[in-house]
């Protein structure tokens, strides 16, 4: 297994705290970027749990609204 670079180290650091729910202004500041959304466009990849747990909340905010529960 390759040793890992020090870029390595830093997107996936970037990206767990990001899809930990990392408030994105602070990792913005921990990498120096001029702007969030270049921290997010460079280092915040989407990982596929991503997707199940944005459905999820999704499904639970429908059932706790009683208009949207039968749609």
């Amino acid at each position: 297994m390759p040793h890992p670079r020090q870029h390595d180290l830093r997107h996936t650091a970037a990206s767990l705290a990001v899809s930990a729910g990392a408030n994105v202004k602070a990792v913005q500041r921990m990498l120096g970027h001029e702007s969030a959304a270049l921290t997010l466009d460079i280092y915040a990849d989407l990982f596929d749990d991503d997707l199940d747990t944005v459905a999820d909340a999704l499904d639970a905010a429908r059932r706790r609204i009683p208009a949207l529960a039968t749609v």
